[in-house]
């Protein structure tokens, strides 16, 4: 008996005008890293495995390189950010950061979710990356919606 496991992650950006109240949402496939499934594999079958899974961190960045799964890091990261939710229900994982209006602006190309993040720009190991034409402005905030689905 052959199964297939595969992962398919999805980004909805939502940017919302702090004075009018206009909300503009873009929407997104991404990739799923091979560092990721080196994780999933090394905390199932480890007794004491290399990184924790949890995601905790997103990050924006500036570069218009294509995403691949080879990827550890994004190519230009200028800002990240803590995970401010996650919940799972029924082999889908659901993930939530909000960037405020005044700490972040910009046009940026690429996300990535991350799990063992800190503050400092790159560390942690990227589950995620997608390409993205999102701009932001400091009268906006930015709600950022990942899913992970396990199928």
């Amino acid at each position: 008996m052959n199964e297939t496991i595969t992962l398919k992650g999805h980004y909805k950006f939502t940017l919302t005008d702090i004075h009018t109240g206009e909300v503009q949402v873009l929407e997104y496939d991404n990739i799923v890293t091979a560092v990721c499934w080196a994780m999933i594999a090394n905390n199932m079958f480890s007794a004491t495995p290399t990184n924790s899974m949890l995601v905790n961190k997103a990050a924006l960045g500036t570069s218009t390189t294509t995403p691949a799964t080879s990827q550890t890091q994004l190519v230009a990261e200028v800002y990240r950010n803590n995970i401010a939710s996650k919940s799972n229900i029924a082999n889908i994982g659901y993930a939530t950061a909000y960037f405020n209006a005044t700490e972040t602006s910009g046009t940026y190309r690429e996300a990535a979710i991350f799990s063992n993040g800190t503050a400092t720009a790159n560390s942690g190991v990227m589950v995620s990356r997608v390409a993205i034409n999102v701009t932001k402005t400091t009268s906006q905030t930015l709600t950022i919606d990942w899913t992970l689905q396990i199928t």
